[in-house]
């Protein structure tokens, strides 16, 4: 296994301790940091804004700097977060979306209905900032009944989708008691949308 820790701070690279640069203004966004207990660099940050010290700033050319080099860190993770994943036939009669932990409750389901007789497949994000939005469009692209699975009464996900792809989602299975999803609770709602 390669555990990669990103851009540190390599030993003794300051030569005095109190220069170090935490938020350091980098092409990639990325500020070099220091791990605990490693040297002597001093990890200093202050405030809503700040310069690449960490101290507090209020001068709108710094602000300005900071907020750029924020956004491009966005463009590299753009670059590796991972698309949807797709579970069962490319194309299904319905298609189940969620994010995150509801993603083996949600396959069982699949298996389940599809047992039964229904044709459904499953849409996943593990990861949904930056939005892959042209991976998502794509994943939903023909898709006929779409239901979004979501642990919150509002729908999140499937507002998110619709404000960053304009794919609008109509079928929601909503699960806000605080307790996760079970195949059999989300195949008996979803038996009862499609009837």
């Amino acid at each position: 296994v390669i555990i990669d820790r990103g851009q540190l701070l390599s030993v003794g690279e300051w030569a005095d301790p109190a220069e170090y640069k935490r938020h350091r203004i980098t092409e990639s966004g990325i500020s070099p940091r220091s791990l605990p207990l490693e040297g002597e660099a001093l990890v200093c940050t202050d405030a809503d804004e700040h310069d690449e010290g960490g101290h507090l700033i209020e001068d709108a050319e710094t602000r300005t700097a900071m907020v750029l080099k924020r956004l491009r860190k966005r463009e590299g993770m753009k670059e590796e977060i991972s698309c949807p994943r797709i579970y069962g036939a490319t194309q299904a009669e319905v298609t189940l979306v969620g994010w995150g932990s509801t993603y083996g409750a949600l396959r069982e389901t699949v298996d389940l209905a599809n047992q039964e007789g229904m044709d459904v497949n499953l849409v996943h994000l593990s990861e949904i900032w930056p939005f892959p939005a042209e991976a998502v469009s794509q994943a939903l692209r023909g898709a006929r009944r779409v239901f979004a699975v979501e642990n919150n009464a509002t729908a999140q996900l499937a507002r998110l989708i619709q404000a960053e792809t304009g794919y609008q989602i109509m079928g929601k299975i909503a699960k806000f008691d605080g307790r996760p999803f079970s195949p059999a609770y989300i195949l008996r709602e979803l038996k009862q949308e499609v009837s």
